[in-house]
């Protein structure tokens, strides 16, 4: 039986192992949005200036981009839109095109090449051990002067291994989204020759 004594000088080192406790609890379910561009095939050669504006999130959860299971969530360290429109235009500055990136329209009319979009669907889960699945949806436009280019929705879904289940979850959104954008970028700098 413990006394008063050992109770008090325990204490403190419960304390603290309690809140480092729920500290990883909690850290374990905020997930860092990264990306990577493909490595373009070769002989693709890009001689057109884009203009990327920031996608528009049209998912009805904004909050978080999956579930760990027991109950926890997924949530973003960063912001969605910029992780995919950022991802976008990379995947164009990856195949040579001059890229530059309009934070908000100012309502002038842009001029040139113009890549917008949206996404309604990213979403990570956790599968068996230390597998999860993530899907994405998203829909990219190409106007010029604007006038309508093209539009086309692309979508995927991806499983993956980690050590833990968050640095799968980053894993696999990464290799998902590029798995799309690869094949989006290809698609607006052939629809703009």
């Amino acid at each position: 039986m413990m006394s008063r004594k050992n109770i008090r000088t325990a204490l403190p080192a419960l304390v603290i192992a309690l809140a480092m406790l729920l500290g990883a609890c909690a850290s374990n379910t905020v997930v860092q949005l990264r990306y990577q561009p493909s490595t373009p095939k070769a002989g693709q050669v890009c001689a057109q200036t884009f203009t990327v504006l920031p996608f528009v999130d049209k998912r009805a959860d904004t909050l978080t981009i999956g579930t760990l299971g027991d109950g926890k969530r997924y949530y973003a360290e960063n912001d969605p839109v910029e992780w995919v429109s950022w991802a976008m235009f990379e995947e164009l500055k990856a195949r040579g095109c001059d890229v530059k990136y309009r934070e908000k329209p100012d309502g002038t009319p842009l001029v040139g090449y113009v890549v917008s979009g949206s996404f309604d669907k990213i979403n990570v889960d956790r599968a068996a051990s230390l597998t999860v699945k993530a899907d994405l949806r998203l829909n990219v436009k190409l106007e010029k002067d604007g006038q309508f280019i093209a539009e086309n929705v692309y979508s995927g879904s991806r499983e993956d291994l980690g050590v833990t289940v968050v640095q799968a979850a980053q894993s696999v959104l990464a290799t998902t989204l590029q798995y799309l954008l690869q094949d989006a970028a290809t698609n607006v700098v052939k629809a703009a020759k």
